[in-house]
């Protein structure tokens, strides 16, 4: 990985959770220590963040060891920090043939592929050290225990806060991902590539507009080992880590995106020729998150197919699931177009080649096994957000999320939703302690009538004037006199995405506890 470079970018950026390019890494990764056990010395802009935000005390932060990185949000704004700190490189992956079989961890190829990709800033949340690859079930649910506890804490208490829990203190992050998960989820034991099947290994490429990578050093041992593949235990342990994931978002951050690759099925089954297959014959696709099983969601993005990628030649069968890839590719897309903007059509960066590769028809035919209802028998395209080879090159080929609502399975109009309620949520923080009364609610409407116009004037919002694009109110109409009397705050707005022909409703609302929320109300047409 010598010869692996990346742009330096400050670690410890201010906060800005409007600007919708922020990702949210959690995973497994262990901390780079000296000989004597000690922490690798510590970016001060990182330092003075960690002390800010209450993980390290100014008297303790330089006598802690390399646990004081683990569970906790680590501000990363360059792969120089992230590889500094992390030995990402050095996870174990047993034995193969009798001789010890090291290489990249998911969580340091994900990190990697997001800046590669052309992101700017990300957090990382490493539970641990990753397991041997052969590691037995219990060990690997207590990993996934971990990265997704059951919330039984208060949102108010940081020391409680574990693993997806941390989003409670990152208000800027846009996306999260699990780079591990299907790792984790799978069981089945790693087996052998043949050394002549072998993916020929990455040569050197540098790409137009990307901050210029250098392929790894070759590992072809660890190439030799097959990425985890789930049969239908591993698929099921993978879909209820998801929704546990989704209905903590539901919960706490309706503002996060989901992105999860889709599990690679065994080769010879019918699911690996055709995703579709399996999602369907599990419901997956069904109904919503109130529904067993269902991975329906506006939250959850998912990807596909895997990825071989010029940089990225020593993870096992040089595959990489490609949430990393993902969120690199919709940071991109938002600092560069706007992340109301549909990601369909930008191209990835450094695609060497997918796997599995799927037929036409797989892509984008309905498939005739699939329930009769309309929206589960689309095809894989408007379901999966697809990683393609078109004549203009490999793309991002479909920018869609798993909900059943054709409206709300763009992903470019959630994540336009996203940015506003963050941005919504940062002024009723602002506002929530101050006195009820019409002087602070002329001033709510002006605070949100005034960051609505500057979404309009970039671009995300449609119509030609304010009034055709949004509105806002913030008086009488919207509270009742239970809601003044018990100091209750309630705004509604009104929007139009530009990617959209209906209007979406969103109701604001600043507690008497020093709370904020906020809720859908609806749409209908414009």
């Amino acid at each position: 990985m010598k010869g692996l470079r990346f742009e330096n970018v400050e670690s410890a950026t201010p906060v800005i959770p409007v600007r919708n390019d922020v990702a949210c890494f959690l995973g497994l990764a262990a901390v780079r220590s000296g000989s004597d056990g000690s922490l690798p010395e510590v970016p001060e802009s990182l330092r003075r963040w960690l002390v800010a935000e209450g993980w390290w005390t100014e008297t303790g932060a330089g006598a802690l060891r390399p646990g004081s990185l683990l569970d906790v949000p680590l501000p990363i704004g360059d792969w120089a920090t992230f590889d500094h700190l992390f030995a990402w490189e050095q996870r174990p992956y047993g034995k193969l043939g009798g001789v010890p079989v090291s290489g990249a961890g998911y969580l340091g190829a994900a990190v990697r592929s997001f800046f590669a990709q052309g992101g700017r800033k990300c957090y990382v949340v490493s539970a641990g050290a990753p397991l041997s690859y052969d590691a037995p079930r219990a060990a690997r649910d207590a990993q996934l225990a971990a990265l997704l506890p059951v919330y039984q804490g208060q949102r108010s208490r940081r020391e409680q806060w574990h693993g997806l829990h941390h989003l409670f203190g990152l208000p800027e992050v846009a996306f999260v991902t699990l780079p591990d998960l299907a790792e984790l989820a799978a069981d089945a034991p790693p087996r052998a590539t043949p050394a002549q099947d072998l993916p020929p290994p990455a040569e050197p490429r540098f790409t137009a507009c990307v901050t210029p990578t250098a392929a790894p050093e070759a590992n072809p041992v660890v190439r030799r080992l097959n990425a985890p593949w789930h049969d239908a235990a591993g698929f099921g342990r993978w879909r209820v880590a998801l929704r546990r994931a989704l209905h903590w978002l539901h919960d706490w951050r309706r503002d996060v995106q989901l992105l999860a690759a889709l599990p690679q099925a065994e080769p010879s089954s019918e699911a690996a020729a055709d995703p579709l297959v399996r999602l369907h014959a599990t419901d997956s696709l069904r109904g919503d998150l109130a529904r067993s099983g269902s991975l329906a969601s506006p939250r959850l993005q998912l990807l596909h197919p895997w990825l071989q990628l010029d940089y990225a030649g020593d993870l096992p069968a040089a595959l990489e699931p490609g949430e990393g890839v993902l969120a690199g590719l919709l940071a991109r897309n938002a600092l560069t177009r706007g992340t109301w903007r549909n990601a369909s059509g930008q191209p990835l960066l450094g695609l060497r080649d997918l796997s599995p590769r799927l037929s036409r028809a797989a892509r984008l035919a309905p498939n005739p096994q699939a329930p009769q209802d309309a929206s589960p028998q689309a095809p894989l395209i408007d379901r999966v957000s697809l990683l393609d080879e078109t004549p203009a090159g490999r793309v991002l080929r479909s920018d869609v999320t798993t909900d059943n609502d054709p409206l709300r399975r763009q992903a470019a109009i959630e994540r336009t939703l996203g940015m506003i309620w963050r941005a919504a949520r940062l002024l009723g923080d602002e506002f929530v302690f101050e006195n009820s009364g019409e002087s602070l609610w002329r001033r709510v409407e002006q605070r949100l009538g005034e960051l609505l116009t500057e979404l309009q004037d970039a671009g995300a919002l449609a119509g030609r004037r304010p009034g055709e694009a949004f509105g806002v109110r913030c008086d009488r109409a919207t509270m009742s006199q239970q809601d003044i009397d018990n100091g209750r705050v309630i705004a509604q707005l009104w929007v139009r995405p530009v990617a959209s022909i209906e209007t979406l409703r969103i109701q604001l609302t600043l507690g008497d506890a020093g709370q904020v929320s906020l809720r859908r109300l609806g749409r209908e047409a414009a």
